[in-house]
Parts: C-alpha cells; structure tokens; sequence
C-alpha cells in the first residue's frame, strides 16, 4: 500500500515538473524596443543676470507607431523664484524604427501652416539613453529613460 502511494506522488511531482517547464504566457511578439516607454531632456542654463532658463522635454512613445511629446520652459531667479513658466505645450506623432533607431514626424503650426517636422531618435544598446538629431540640426537632444 505504501508503495502505490509513493508512485502516485512521484507521478504527482513527475507532472507537476514538465509542467513548470512550459511558459504559461507566450513570447511576446512585439521587439520594438521604444513602445510603451517614457523619456526626458532636461536642458538648463544660467543667463548673465543670474537667471535660470530651463527647457524641459518628454516623449511617451505609446505604441508601435504613435509617440506624444511635451515641452515646458520656465525662468528661476537666482533665490528660486520662479520668474516665468509657460504653459507645457503637447503634440503627437509618428514613427517607424528599426532596430534601435526610430524615425519621427510631428506635424506643428508655424505662421498659420501646418508644417512636418523629421527627427532620428538613436537609442544606445543599454536602452537607457536616446540621441535625437531633427533633420537639418547639428546639435543632438539627449534623453533619458525615465522610471
């Protein structure tokens, strides 16, 4: 009887350990290394008269082709009060990347019209920093991951 016993506890873990083995979920399909993240650029300098300008921008990219972006300025005297803070203005837009480049397109108002903006977004291999260039600028905006 205790024999019987031990083999249907040896069947028991037999079982249960082929079945741990298996994934319950699948393997995402999906390696696009930008959906669903989050990532800043905080830009600040100090003016001659002591004030502080800082330019702070944000990308969500939200899926596997739509990202929204954000941007804020404000101006701190040198105590800390705040001097000037526009309000944080928003937009969308889209991207197709490959590998750990992305291109963008924003579409913003300027003079009455609808112009596109191009971008190339380079995110490095540890994914925690991305280099922006807008097409026809030298100087990157750098981003970082944020948490």
């Amino acid at each position: 009887m205790k024999l019987k016993y031990i083999f249907m506890f040896l069947g028991v873990m037999l079982l249960g350990l082929t079945a741990c083995g298996k994934k319950d979920t699948p393997e995402p399909s999906n390696k696009n290394p930008f959906a669903g993240t989050k990532w800043e650029s905080i830009r600040s300098h100090t003016q001659i008269d002591g004030d502080t300008e800082t330019f702070v921008t944000e990308i969500h990219f939200i899926d596997d082709s739509r990202f929204v972006i954000s941007a804020s300025y404000k101006v701190t005297a040198p105590n800390g009060s705040i001097k000037r803070q526009d309000p944080t203005s928003k937009g969308e837009g889209t991207y197709t990347y490959e590998g750990l480049v992305a291109t963008v397109i924003t579409e913003v108002v300027e003079d009455g019209k609808l112009t596109k903006h191009k971008g190339t977004l380079t995110m490095d291999a540890a994914k925690q920093k991305i280099t922006a260039f807008e097409e026809g600028e030298d100087n990157p905006l750098i981003f970082t991951r944020k948490k």
